[in-house]
Formats: C-alpha cells, sequence, structure tokens
C-alpha cells in the first residue's frame, strides 16, 4: 500500500517529504489548501487530532507530527537504506536523541529569532515584537549553533555520514536562512546546510 503524505508547501512537512525521498520510498502527496481550512476537516482530524499538518498513512498506521515521523521512517526503512542506525548502541541512541533536539529546542528557539529578530514574511510586525524574546533566543540558538559546530569537526554530518538525522536538524536551519539568518559565524555549520541544501532528494522534496 502507498504511503500517504498530507501536507502544503513550506511546512513541516517538507521534512518529511525530504525523508520519504531520500528514503526513495513510493508515495502519495495529498496537497491541502489551508485557505479552505482542509487540515480541519473530519478526515484530516481523524488522522491528526491537532489539525495540523503534516500526517502519514503508512497501511493500518496513522502518524503525525514530523519528529515522530521522521523517527518511524528511520526505524522502518531507514536502516535498510543506510540512512538510520540499526536499533541497537550507541549510533541509535545518539540518532533519536539528535532528531528530537532538532524538534524541541533547534526548532522553537530558531522560529523565535525569526518571528522576534528579523525582517521577514512571516516576522511579526515591529509592533508586536519582543526585544527580550529576541534577545534571549538569540543566545539560545547562538549555544546551539555552538554546538553543532562542535559536532561537525571532522565530520560531514551529524552522524558522519548523511542520515534522517540531518534532514531533522538541515531542515530547519536551511529554513531560518532562506528567511535571512546568518550563519557566517558557525562555517562548518553553514557548509552542512548547504551540503544538505543541495541533495536531489531535497530539491525534489521542495
Amino acid at each position: 500500500m502507498t504511503i500517504k503524505l498530507y501536507s502544503w508547501p513550506m511546512s513541516s512537512g517538507t521534512r518529511v517529504s525530504w525523508a520519504l525521498e531520500e528514503l526513495a520510498l513510493p508515495y502519495e502527496y495529498v496537497l491541502l489548501d489551508a485557505k479552505k481550512q482542509e487540515h480541519r476537516s473530519a478526515e484530516m482530524l481523524a488522522l491528526n487530532p491537532h489539525g495540523k499538518v503534516p500526517a502519514l498513512v503508512d497501511g493500518e498506521l496513522r502518524l503525525f507530527e514530523s519528529c515522530a515521523i521522521l523517527l518511524y521512517l528511520g526505524s522502518r526503512y531507514g536502516a535498510a537504506k543506510g540512512l538510520w542506525p540499526a536499533p541497537s548502541g550507541q549510533s541509535h541512541a545518539d540518532a533519536v536523541c539528535w532528531t528530537v533536539w532538532a524538534s524541541t529546542e533547534l526548532g522553537p528557539y530558531l522560529m523565535q529569532v525569526v518571528y522576534h529578530g528579523l525582517d521577514s514574511p512571516v516576522s511579526y510586525k515591529p509592533e508586536d515584537r519582543s526585544g527580550a524574546a529576541a534577545a534571549y533566543s538569540r543566545g539560545q540558538l547562538e549555544r546551539m549553533l555552538d554546538t553543532l559546530e562542535a559536532r561537525l569537526d571532522g565530520r560531514d554530518y551529524l552522524m558522519g555520514g548523511f542520515s534522517l538525522v540531518d534532514v531533522a536538524a538541515a531542515s530547519w536551519l536551511l529554513l531560518g536562512t532562506h528567511l535571512g539568518l546568518p550563519l557566517e559565524s558557525h562555517p562548518r555549520v553553514a557548509q552542512w546546510c548547504r551540503r544538505c541544501g543541495e541533495r536531489p532528494a531535497f530539491r525534489r522534496a521542495r
């Protein structure tokens, strides 16, 4: 049975379609119309009770939240494709931790910097921004970029070779740089992002 991904462009579903493209899995992209509130339909709420994208159906399984979907795809399909560690040992533990970290730490702080500290199409209006929120989130994001810079010392990718862990983390920073986030002070991170963004699977997913 074909995998179905319910999503729309420029959303967290993009990292899921990127992962599916990297895994070379056949899937159907079900494009939802946000303006028509299709993500709030009864059909979609049965797949994602929060009324958001993405949602993924694989046979009898239904999943929501991009991080959870990436972990599922890694565990179900990734090892055979060389894109996820085997389910034992420190490498697998590292893959899970970095993937969850990207969703719970890197992404939220990055978006707060975008909302409050940048001039981008999705930033808040100047009168609605908080300087305190921008400064705090910027400090947290800088600390995370320092950690990524150290992790990438001697590595081309977060796990050594490219994996779905890179999809989880680089997808956030590729969005950030697209919206004007500078990475010049972290050259290894910037080079890693460029490598990830040049992958054919990422370009197809976009």
